[in-house]
């Protein structure tokens, strides 16, 4: 492995690591979110950098302006991308974007450094170019890496076809003389206007149905609900049913609380 090309091996590796915590850890992970910050701030932006100029004619302070700069512009033009594609923006598919574009942009900063002329010819001829073992290993893990990525997400898309989602959420109302009182919120963040019908169902028995809930974009809708009170003082298993209107039969969004009937409401 020769020297010049350290630095682009190890852009490389740091990439592949970023993606694997990018799917690995829950969303949120706050650490493990850090830890691919240079994903996003740094390392499409030098991989770009050092394949637009393989004999390093900048200097470091202008290395880092270049860098940080077209980071900056990759991160603005691939919103604008992803935001008009089904999958929409989201953490996944932001890795899947940003690590393409920086393996990509380091590999040809490889070929370029080792003299190659970026051409259809040149391409075909990359293994003959000199790349050693250690760097052809990494490439290929850097491909198999991206495929699994963005298989994953374009699995994700297809489980979930609308970009927006719809919050909803059930909590024990406030206070010591409200204990058999819930709140209930549903909130719309689709990409268009929704309605719902939601159902409230007490240890399996139906309590409250609402059939018809219209919400624009972007809108909320909350209410408090008094529930029957029980001659035990057990818990309560308490459960919301959102369905769509023209999807009626389907449960579109479930969520549980137990409550405590005989005391304050936890």
């Amino acid at each position: 492995m020769k020297h010049k090309s350290v630095d682009l091996l190890v852009v490389m590796t740091i990439t592949i690591v970023a993606v694997a915590l990018v799917f690995a850890l829950p969303s949120p992970d706050v650490p493990g979110r850090i830890l691919t910050l240079p994903l996003v701030l740094v390392l499409p932006g030098y991989a770009l950098t050092c394949a637009l100029f393989p004999k390093r004619a900048l200097g470091i302070l202008q290395c880092v302006v270049f860098s940080l700069a077209l980071s900056l512009g990759i991160v603005i033009l691939g919103g604008l991308a992803l935001n008009w594609m089904p999958f929409g923006l989201h953490t996944r598919s932001w890795s899947v974007l940003l690590s393409g574009i920086t393996l990509i942009a380091s590999a040809v900063a490889l070929v370029r450094r080792r003299g190659q002329n970026i051409s259809a010819s040149a391409w075909l001829r990359v293994v003959d170019a000199g790349l050693n073992f250690r760097q052809g290993l990494l490439l290929g893990l850097a491909a198999i890496v991206v495929c699994g990525a963005g298989a994953v997400s374009y699995r994700g898309a297809a489980q979930q076809p609308f970009p927006g989602f719809t919050q909803l959420w059930i909590l024990p109302a406030d206070g010591a003389s409200v204990k058999n009182t819930i709140r209930l919120g549903v909130s719309n963040m689709e990409l268009t206007a929704m309605e719902y019908n939601l159902s409230v169902n007490m240890d399996g028995k139906v309590v409250k149905v609402w059939p018809s809930i219209y919400l624009k974009l972007n809108e909320k809708w909350e209410v408090t609900l008094v529930l029957p009170q029980t001659t035990h003082t057990s818990t309560a298993r308490v459960e919301a049913l959102l369905y769509q209107t023209r999807a009626p039969t389907k449960i579109y969004r479930h969520v549980v609380l137990w409550l405590d009937m005989g005391g304050e409401a936890p």
